[in-house]
């Protein structure tokens, strides 16, 4: 995804896939933003130093090799795409698109980043447009962001959710017990509070997607029910920040309320969501004005000068 900017004029239609003349710009910058690009939802504190050699590559994308040295490898191709570009890299796509059905979640996660980095391979949309209907939500949010740079819309939904606030709520009923208070952030597993069902018994209650607690729906120590909202979850700073930059491009005017509560000052969150969220709101009004129909322009502009003379009348 390009970096989204005030001065930028280039807009995309909003069918399923945007406009041919908008493709051509996105691919022509969509690889400036990738190389800034620090994916909040990658495996955290992952880092691999050692470079591998092509036969070490390949054994590490088999699907049944250990989920970490199938990282490893997928991190080596992207380093490789950005250095020499899709060409380096082609010949091992087949392999990396055979890891979607992975098991591990932390691997789809990896596979759906890379592939958003070579919005040339025709086969990494059909992937990632697979991985949309993943059953973890951080591996949609990748997949998302990722078809952004494919010139594709089709992930407007996820992106979207990754704006709002979320309820975390009771797995079973019990007396709730705390582990955060208002104002923690949390990453994806992290543990919110603990239910005791029975005596000695407890559920855990852990977060699917990072964020920060911004409101305690229950009381500490009360019985609750199953399916209760316990805490409101509010998106953390990265994933807003992704987000806004990717609605730049693919948000539409039913989306404004929402990227609209980003332009108030906020303690979490810091100034440059604010003026994405700005950049973003103007990009989506540009695009409505540039959609509608000429005689609708004309009749506009019609009202405004008579409105015009009517105020130098009086």
């Amino acid at each position: 995804m390009p970096d989204p900017t005030p001065n930028q004029h280039h807009i995309p239609e909003t069918p399923k896939r945007l406009g041919q003349g908008w493709w051509a710009h996105l691919l022509a910058v969509a690889f400036v933003f990738l190389a800034i690009l620090v994916p909040f939802l990658f495996w955290q504190q992952t880092w691999f130093g050692t470079a591998l050699s092509d036969q070490e590559i390949r054994e590490n994308l088999d699907p049944a090799a250990k989920p970490r040295k199938i990282q490893h490898a997928l991190v080596q191709l992207s380093q490789q795409l950005t250095d020499s570009g899709p060409a380096a890299v082609a010949a091992w796509y087949p392999e990396v698109a055979k890891l979607v059905e992975h098991p591990t979640a932390e691997v789809r996660m990896t596979v759906a980043w890379l592939m958003g980095q070579d919005p040339t391979a025709s086969e990494f949309r059909v992937s990632l447009t697979r991985l949309l209907q993943d059953a973890n939500p951080l591996v949609r949010r990748n997949a998302a962001l990722s078809l952004v740079a494919f010139g594709e819309i089709g992930g407007r939904k996820e992106v979207r959710g990754m704006l709002a606030r979320r309820r975390v709520t009771a797995p079973a009923s019990g007396e709730l017990q705390f582990r955060l208070s208002e104002g923690d952030s949390v990453r994806a597993g992290t543990l919110v509070a603990r239910i005791q069902v029975t005596a000695g018994a407890y559920e855990e209650v852990r977060t699917a997607v990072p964020g920060y607690v911004e409101e305690r729906l229950a009381e500490e120590g009360t019985t609750v029910s199953a399916g209760e909202p316990l805490v409101s979850l509010a998106p953390e700073e990265d994933q807003v920040w992704e987000a806004l930059r990717a609605m730049y491009f693919i948000g539409e005017l039913q989306d404004l309320p929402l990227i609209q509560t980003f332009l108030s000052e906020n303690p979490i969150l810091s100034e440059r969501v604010r003026q994405q969220a700005g950049f973003t709101i103007g990009a989506i009004r540009g695009r409505a004005a540039l959609a509608k129909p000429a005689y609708l322009k004309q009749t506009e502009k019609e009202e405004k000068e008579e409105k015009e003379e009517s105020t130098k009348g009086h």
